[in-house]
């Protein structure tokens, strides 16, 4: 086991990424090679979702450490974080485990082969994998001919991914609006829990986002690590995607599974631009985390001055 990464995770071996260190060192190398790197984020993101659609996918243990990962290092591992990583006392996403989700090819109905010719025509790939890739790159088309056809619109790939995911975190407006006439799930689950709201939130797809919402979906809808998209929206610092979502009635105090809500998770990284409007809107300053920690001592401990100031004021208004 990679010790830096095991001190980072608090020593618990149980959050460890095992399958992913043993199945794809070379993968596990360059995570920790770019671990305290700009370009981190970016590197997640790519292994998140294959945005070339040539890729077989990983197996649902090793896609579910990669996300862990992903979160944790969001959460304690900000720009403008001071503190030393291999300081971070982390149990942060434990309990974490890999929700079932239908297979892609059960879902899949052939479409007629008239069909089949116009999605060539278009450069498509007529199988579950080229409508998903399709969905993914905003080819309205061709996602509209495989709708026609009565392809249905739960098909997931390997990670419990839909089609209605996959236009939401690329923000393909179009492709969304297609997907939700046609009665897309927006409640439909990917394999760490997070809907297709989630994964607007996550990449910052406001006009997604608020499309989704307009449909019914779950503004507090809890990932399996007990995230929601404002938690998601927060650790990634979209604050036109947390207003939105303070706009249409998020709970300001829900806990993730480490008892850090989204004023928590904002105090920890300093980011007083969201520390503002969530203690504008009511944001609980006196709630204590699984470490006994509220937020004002989260932004002590990381050095946030400005970030302490405010919350340190919003305690005496209380």
């Amino acid at each position: 086991m990679d010790q830096r990464l095991l001190k980072i995770l608090g020593g618990k071996t149980e959050d460890y990424p095992h399958a992913l260190e043993a199945k794809y060192p070379r993968i596990f190398g360059k995570i920790m090679s770019l671990w305290d790197a700009p370009d981190i984020g970016d590197y997640f993101m790519e292994l998140v979702v294959d945005k070339r659609g040539d890729r077989a996918g990983f197996p649902q243990d090793v896609a579910a450490e990669i996300v862990h990962l992903s979160l944790v290092h969001a959460a304690h591992h900000s720009d403008d974080q001071k503190t030393d990583v291999w300081e971070v006392a982390s149990g942060s996403f434990t309990g974490y485990a890999a929700s079932t989700t239908p297979n892609q090819i059960d879902a899949w109905t052939e479409p007629p082969a008239s069909f089949r010719v116009r999605i060539e025509a278009l450069g498509g790939v007529c199988s579950p994998e080229g409508y998903l890739h399709a969905s993914e790159s905003g080819q309205c088309a061709i996602v509209d001919l495989f709708l026609d056809a009565g392809v249905g619109t739960e098909i997931r790939n390997e990670r419990g991914w839909t089609a209605l995911m996959l236009a939401a975190f690329y923000g393909h407006h179009e492709t969304l609006e297609r997907l939700l006439m046609q009665d897309a799930n927006v409640f439909a689950v990917d394999t760490g829990g997070n809907t297709a709201l989630h994964w607007a939130a996550f990449a910052g797809q406001v006009d997604c986002a608020t499309l989704l919402l307009k449909n019914h979906a779950d503004v507090d809808a809890r990932s399996n690590f007990g995230w929601t998209p404002l938690l998601q929206a927060v650790t990634r610092r979209h604050l036109a995607m947390i207003m939105l979502l303070i706009n249409h009635g998020a709970n300001l105090n829900i806990e993730a599974q480490n008892g850090n809500t989204a004023l928590h998770t904002a105090a920890a990284a300093g980011y007083t631009e969201i520390i503002r409007p969530l203690l504008a809107h009511l944001a609980d300053s006196g709630m204590k985390n699984l470490d006994g920690e509220t937020a004002v001592q989260l932004a002590i401990k990381n050095k946030h001055d400005l970030a302490v100031k405010l919350l340190l004021s919003a305690a005496e208004q209380r």
